[in-house]
């Protein structure tokens, strides 16, 4: 009974602090259970950024750099990333899972959905 109010404390910690901004907006905070993430090579930087469809309005007609998809920091600065695992796996550490993957044109995009809270195995369950 003790390991598992321990475990339930974690997982409410970890839940607390998952922080995932897009264009200042932390995700994470919101209602939302579904986002599509992919990523994009910035020419100029050589790395990749992270981008992030919630449902959010996107202007793509003076956006056409979809700098309002970004991952950022919570001050609106884009993080770099090394490539898609980088970003599947901080999309997995602030508390969503991938769902499904699609084919779009030249690139494949991730459908993910955000982490049960309680989905972690406890070893010695019944269950």
């Amino acid at each position: 009974m003790r390991n598992l109010l321990i475990l339930a404390f974690l997982c409410f910690i970890t839940a607390a602090n998952a922080q995932v901004y897009v264009n200042k907006v932390n995700i994470n905070d919101r209602d939302l259970q579904y986002v599509e993430v992919w990523e994009k090579f910035d020419n100029d930087k050589k790395r990749y950024m992270g981008l992030v469809d919630y449902g959010q309005y996107d202007d793509r007609k003076n956006d056409k750099e979809g700098k309002m998809l970004r991952i950022t920091n919570q001050e609106g600065i884009a993080i770099e990333f090394n490539g898609i695992m980088h970003i599947l796996n901080f999309m997995h550490r602030n508390g969503w899972e991938v769902m499904n993957v699609k084919a779009v044109d030249d690139y494949e995009s991730y459908v993910m959905k955000r982490k049960e809270m309680f989905d972690i195995p406890i070893s010695g369950s019944d269950n």
